[in-house]
Order: C-alpha cells, then structure tokens, then sequence
C-alpha cells in the first residue's frame, strides 16, 4: 500500500502485455524493491532480463588497464596560404588577374599518437568508471616555387604586407609549415548490458577535457619583396590554441560471432566550453648584412565559446578470460574518426581595391574551418 501508483500502472501495463497469451491471464506486476534511503520509488527488479550487465567478469569488481597506438591523419579547412596563377606578361602588370588558377594546401602528414587508460568495473549493477589519455602530434608541409619567366606566380592570402603600388602581393618561393598538439582527456561513467544472447551495448556519461594548440608558420620569399632595396624576406606567425571542459556522452556496441571474435562500433557526442587564445605575427627581414627585422603585425585575440566534436570508431576485436576467468584481455583493431567544429580561428587577410586612392587596403575575417583527424588504432586491454 506504500506504492498504490507504482502498483496500479504496472498492473495496468502487465494486463495489456497478458491479454496477448493464449489463456488471457492478466501477468503478475514486477516486485518493487524501494530504494534505502529515501523509499519514495522503486528500483530495478533483481531478476534481470535482456539487460542484464556485461561486467564485472569477476564478483568482486575489475580493475582494467587500456593502451592503444595509432596512426592518424589531420586535416583542417581553411588553410589555404597562396594562389598559383598564370601572369600574363603585358605591358600593363596584370598579376591581379586569375588565370588558370589554384588553390596552394599544405600536405597534411600521417603521424602516430597513443592512448592510456585505468577504469574499474563495479558491483553496482554492472556500472563502470575510468579516465582515458588520448595523446596526438599533427604536422604538415609545403614548399612551392614560381618564377615569372615561367609565366607564373604565388599570390598571398596571410601577408599583411602592401607596397605603394596598387598590385596584389605576390611571391615566387613560398614554405610553409604547421603543426597540431592534440590532447583529450574522458572521465565515464557507463555500463555495458547484454541485448540478446550475442549483442551488447554500453551507455555512458562523462567529462571531456580537450586542448588543442595549433602553430603555422609562413615564409614568403621573392616576388613583391624583391623589388625593395635591398630585399627582403617575409615570415607569417599564427598560434592558434584552444582549452576547454565540457560533458561527453556516447554508445558503443559489440557484435559477437563467437570464439571470442566480434565485430565494434561506437558513436560519441561532446559539447567542450572553452577559451580560445590567437596570435598573430609577421615580420620583414634583410636579405643581407645586419639582416634587420621590421615588425609589420603584431595582433592577438581571446574569448570563450562552446564547441562540439563527435566521436566514431569501427572495428575487429578478439577477447578472451583465462585462469578461471579471473583475467581478460580484449585486443581491438579498427577506424576511427574525430571531428572537432569551428577550429580555424586563424586570420586570413582580403584586400580590397580603394578606387578613390588607386591602392590596397588590408581586412581581416576568420575562416572559421573544422578540425577533423581519422587513421587506424590497435587496443590492448587487461582486466584483472
């Protein structure tokens, strides 16, 4: 009588799901077990049913030790630095004209990362804790050459440089080099339940912490810095860094064929509210004796702002316990991919064409591109 709601609905519910048997008996409502502490609802019966839980493999809980190394690539939009295009050689210079043009990319490397982790699978209805450490250093690169006898040029897009000629700025040696330290950080909370007698799923909650620091440095050789006396050579700076925290939550499924082979595969979403930092830096340089430095920018930025990233994987695996299933071990081997939104705060320069003064005026916009990196893990994990 302590529960007269809890009773009545299942009652109700356990008639409609009775009235399908063959002899139309109404099914006994499930037992309520009220909870300690404040006994004002009921918790889960104990005979379990499809979702009765993975973990722990032993009765009094596993610690579990996860290592993983993997080879990933790196990509982000917005980081076009240069223009290739014909120069048609007139009387008239006519480099701000695109003739048969293309976009110049950096060439975004393939590079190894690890992962560490320690959890512990509870007693407590199956539910599990741990931490994982995902480390990863992106690169990439790029030097391209033009030369005007060819019939071709570079045309900037970082450079805040403009001379008193109403030309767009132009180089014929253009170096480029970026590079990418990725860190995560997951506190979970999850629990891994049985669906059917060969498929399992895992819930889970959590906290994400992330930090990526981006640098990608220019240099600009030739062309509109070679008609200064004496000439000169151009180095673009720009550090794009951003930390944050946010909550992270995800499934992920297992697929057993048997033998201890299975098939995996997960989904994760996290909403990180952070803080990003931005400078950027350029300067002139003598191409001779002193070599003298002359700052041409010099600008920084910060502000908060959430940000999202997904999380997905696919994959082989092959368990095993063994020593009277006092110990396990799990070695996993798939894809994965991560996308982190709106990265690219870095900030590219457009000139526009002041017809009243006959020159080049400099703005500034942000690409605002996203960060993505994908690439094979290997997993081991160690229950014991």
């Amino acid at each position: 009588m302590k529960y007269p709601v809890f009773f009545s609905l299942a009652l109700s519910s356990a008639t409609l799901i009775g009235a399908t048997k063959d002899n139309c008996e109404p099914a006994s409502p499930a037992t309520c077990y009220p909870d300690d502490c404040c006994r004002t609802y009921c918790m889960g019966p104990e005979n379990y049913g499809v979702n009765a839980p993975v973990n722990p493999i032993t009765c009094n809980g596993d610690w579990k030790i996860t290592i993983a190394g993997f080879y990933w690539n790196v990509h982000q939009d917005g980081m076009e630095y240069a223009v290739e295009t014909e120069v048609i050689p007139t009387e008239i210079d006519e480099r701000n004209f695109l003739i048969n043009a293309h976009y110049k990319n950096p060439d975004f490397d393939w590079n190894f990362g690890f992962k560490f982790g320690i959890g512990y699978n509870t007693t407590c209805d199956g539910w599990d804790i741990g931490v994982l450490w995902t480390r990863y250093n992106g690169k990439a690169s790029s030097h391209d050459e033009a030369e005007e006898d060819d019939n071709r040029t570079l045309l900037t897009l970082w450079s805040n440089y403009t001379t008193s000629s109403a030309d767009q700025t132009f180089a014929s040696d253009i170096q480029t080099c970026w590079n990418l330290k990725l860190d995560l950080v997951d506190f979970e909370l999850g629990r891994e339940f049985w669906t059917s007698k060969r498929v399992s799923l895992r819930t889970h909650i959590g906290i994400r912490y992330a930090a990526l620091r981006q640098s990608f440095e220019i240099q600009h050789k030739g062309g509109t810095w070679s008609d200064e006396t004496p000439h000169l050579s151009n180095t673009v700076d720009l550090d794009n860094d951003f930390k944050g925290v946010g909550i992270r939550a995800g499934l992920e499924s297992t697929w057993n064929f048997g033998c201890g082979w299975a098939v995996y595969g997960s989904f994760a979403l996290s909403q990180i509210y952070g803080r990003f930092h931005f400078d950027h830096d350029e300067q002139n340089r003598q191409a001779v004796a002193p070599f003298t430095k002359r700052k041409i920018l010099e600008a920084d930025d910060g502000f908060r702002v959430s940000r999202l990233a997904t999380d997905l994987t696919l994959g082989v695996q092959y368990a095993s316990l063994f020593c009277k299933c006092q110990y396990g071990i799990m070695i996993r081997f798939g894809w994965e991919q991560h996308l982190f939104l709106n990265q690219n705060q870095m900030w590219r320069v457009v000139k526009n064409e002041d017809e009243s003064q006959a020159e080049l005026s400099n703005n500034f916009h942000q690409r605002r591109g996203d960060l993505d990196t994908q690439g094979w893990t290997l997993t081991f994990r160690f229950d014991f």
